[in-house]
């Protein structure tokens, strides 16, 4: 949404004095904070990434960070906040600095080029915790878009234990985006695992995501089922989702628990829908085998009713009624 608010700084941003274009950066930023945007200012913000004043361009990174957030950059800025990142010992500045050039790689602006491996790794091991976060994402999203630094791998993994929760949910995004690029190391399952009881749900959430694409790929470790049954009742509506579809690619390698079981009867009532038909499936593959409960045939008949999951509801109650459970 273009706002007329900033866009009544553009003359401010022209003006001669530079307290006055200073105050117009600072102003931008207020208003970027609020939701406030106007793509006019972009030309501004990026000369002031090369101001003498390390506030104004701590700035003027945060306000481009927040812009491309919303959609809105300049790739003219991409130069000047990798230079940035050289300024190791300003934490404002570093950080802002790599929070932009996250919104912009998730955004695929950035190029291979555009940061070197060597720079990605460094920041991983940086001081300050935002840094360190930004630098995962970054590499997450890079990872994303098929292309590795593999010397990065082993950093990321020491970062499923870092102290700070945003570092710990980013480096864990993008150990499942080296996997899904086939990437793997069995010895860091134990890792994943211990990152489903995290406190920060993004990392309950992808490291169950990684379990799933490691088990698909014949990697699985069976003490992972039971914490994964748990998370079919997380708080978190897209823990339990991912939790339910990494079981159901455990239960087609042959791993199955009773907790899933029971578990996932109650979320055939899940308000997310992509939740409920997992639940539903995960029912279903568990009566082929023969593992059925009781409880699970009132809900089943119930979800009937429920177009999104009546077809295997339906065959998981017959199968009930094969085995004997159901008259």
């Amino acid at each position: 949404m273009s706002s007329a608010k900033v866009e009544a700084l553009l003359g401010s941003f022209q003006d001669k004095k530079y307290k006055v274009r200073r105050e117009a950066l600072f102003e931008t930023a207020k208003y970027a904070s609020k939701g406030e945007f106007n793509k006019k200012v972009l030309v501004f913000l990026t000369k002031f990434l090369s101001d003498e004043d390390k506030a104004a361009r701590s700035t003027a990174a945060w306000t481009l960070g927040k812009y491309a957030q919303n959609k809105l950059y300049t790739k003219s800025a991409i130069g000047y906040l990798t230079k940035m990142l050289k300024e190791e010992g300003e934490r404002d500045i570093i950080t802002n600095a790599t929070y932009a050039l996250a919104n912009y790689a998730q955004l695929g602006l950035l190029d291979k080029g555009d940061l070197g491996s060597e720079v990605l790794v460094k920041l991983l091991n940086s001081k300050f915790e935002k840094v360190r976060a930004n630098a995962a994402i970054i590499i997450g999203f890079f990872a994303e878009e098929k292309f590795l630094i593999r010397e990065a791998f082993d950093q990321l993994v020491r970062l499923l234990e870092d102290r700070d929760g945003s570092t710990r949910r980013n480096a864990s995004y993008a150990i499942l985006n080296y996997a899904d690029q086939d990437m793997l190391d069995a010895k860091i399952l134990d890792k994943l695992v211990k990152g489903l009881t995290d406190v920060e749900a993004g990392v309950r959430m992808n490291c169950a995501i990684a379990l799933g694409v490691y088990a698909q790929k014949g990697i699985t470790d069976e003490k992972a089922l039971k914490l994964l049954a748990k998370l079919l009742k997380d708080r978190n509506e897209h823990v339990r989702e991912n939790a339910a579809e990494a079981l159901i690619i455990y239960t087609n390698k042959n791993l199955t628990d009773p907790t899933v079981l029971e578990n996932s009867v109650k979320l055939l009532k899940d308000k997310n829908k992509t939740t409920r038909k997992a639940a539903a499936r995960l029912l279903a593959l568990y009566a082929k085998k023969k593992l059925m409960h009781k409880k699970a045939i009132k809900p089943l008949k119930e979800a009937l009713k429920d177009e999104e999951i009546s077809r295997d509801a339906a065959l998981t109650l017959k199968r009930y009624k094969q085995n004997g459970l159901l008259q």
